[in-house]
């Protein structure tokens, strides 16, 4: 069978159902809400974790590695699993997946914090793969405007459970129950999501399977896009605060410097999807995102003393670069069931080039004893980001 693949893109109007009502968006907004959540909230309630249940920074990393890991290694599963039952029921599954996971991480012991972080980065996996897929098939017409709304909502979400975490902890709920009440707002999303399991999406029988995907240029194209742009974000979000805290900045000014790089991206990562869809190509449009990039991390090399500029820019540039790559996902496929499978391919190679992110640069430091290294390796993370966005950007549908 001739394998359908890079044709010329025919827009929005792409797709195989008419635009679905509020209570469908509303559905896919409560899904994304969730996206992100329960894994923010850990990280400002780690120092409680630890002196809990004295744990030492090897363990401590590892809670905070596994989920992109699991969206690394389970994405294909996830497309897999989407493809057997129904986008659906798999993201009524994903957010009972979150749910169940928020309460074995209350229970006593290290173990049950692992398996309820395992079972977390599971579900919001499966939401990462299939939420594009349920935006391409519900809202053909709209779809740059539902994935920015989309967007928003995941990073809104991280955002609010980042912020309130700790404050929650330190009312007498202690590490665990804050935890479990940012978790439930997934059981509200997923009795939000019931009624669509009446509009289970079936998969024609002659529809394109997933090895015509792995043979398309244009998704070895947003992989990499992906996976430099993750790289690139999870090394700046580790690592920031104690670059500019060795170049002499109080605790204070860090802390200045990661706020502002995880909050302007929330504007851009929003605008990016709607601007994205408005374009026939978005080459020049991922070329200035790595550019951006570059700009922020060559100014941290050479004019650290600048280091909120430099953490402006760079948060500018990581939220238009997960925009992108989400849009992308959509923009670039031809049909629900190709949006599934190249979710699912590009955001497992993207989740696990970018866990190792922190890891390199950590290594680099360590071997140079400075940061010309680690930020020089960055650079070319941004160069390569370049690179892939041209093909990425290209005039195509897989």
């Amino acid at each position: 069978m001739r394998v359908a693949d890079d044709r010329p893109r025919t827009g929005e109007r792409a797709g195989t159902a008419g635009t679905a009502g509020p209570l469908a968006l509303l559905g896919v907004l409560l899904l994304a809400l969730n996206l992100r959540a329960a894994i923010a909230a850990l990280a400002p309630l780690l120092p409680d974790v630890r002196a809990d249940l004295h744990l030492g920074s090897g363990a401590a990393g590892l809670l905070t590695t596994l989920p992109v890991l699991c969206f690394g290694l389970l994405s294909p599963l996830a497309a897999l699993l989407g493809r057997r039952v129904g986008v659906e029921s798999a993201l009524l599954a994903a957010m009972l997946a979150i749910v169940a996971g928020s309460m074995l991480r209350t229970a006593p012991g290290f173990w049950w914090v692992i398996a309820g972080t395992l079972v977390i980065g599971a579900g919001v996996t499966v939401g990462n793969v299939l939420v594009p897929s349920a935006v391409k098939q519900d809202f053909p017409t709209r779809q740059g405007t539902v994935t920015a709304f989309t967007t928003a909502a995941l990073t809104g979400g991280a955002a609010v459970a980042a912020a309130v975490a700790a404050p929650l902890a330190h009312t007498g709920l202690g590490w665990r129950g804050a935890l479990l009440l940012v978790g439930a707002p997934a059981a509200v999303a997923a009795v939000a999501w019931l009624p669509r399991l009446r509009r289970r999406h079936v998969v024609p029988v002659a529809a394109p399977r997933g090895a015509s995907v792995l043979r398309s240029r244009v998704t070895w194209a947003l992989a990499v896009f992906m996976g430099m742009q993750s790289l690139t974000y999870y090394a700046v979000l580790a690592w920031l605060p104690t670059m500019v805290r060795d170049g002499g900045v109080s605790a204070a000014g860090a802390g200045w410097a990661l706020g502002l790089f995880n909050l302007l991206g929330i504007a851009t990562a929003v605008a990016a999807p709607a601007l994205a869809a408005r374009l026939r190509r978005q080459r020049a449009f991922g070329v200035l995102v790595a550019a951006t990039w570059g700009a922020g991390l060559l100014g941290l090399l050479v004019a650290p003393s600048l280091y909120l500029l430099w953490a402006t820019v760079t948060g500018l540039a990581q939220g238009a670069g997960i925009g992108l790559a989400l849009a992308l996902l959509v923009l670039r496929a031809g049909t629900p069931e190709r949006a599934r499978d190249l979710s699912g391919t590009v955001q497992s190679v993207g989740y696990l080039v970018g866990s190792t992110g922190p890891l390199l640069v950590g290594v680099l430091r360590d071997r140079s004893g400075g940061w010309g290294l680690p930020l020089g390796a960055l650079l070319v993370a941004a160069v390569a980001m370049a690179v892939a966005a041209v093909g990425a950007g290209r005039d195509r549908t897989v």
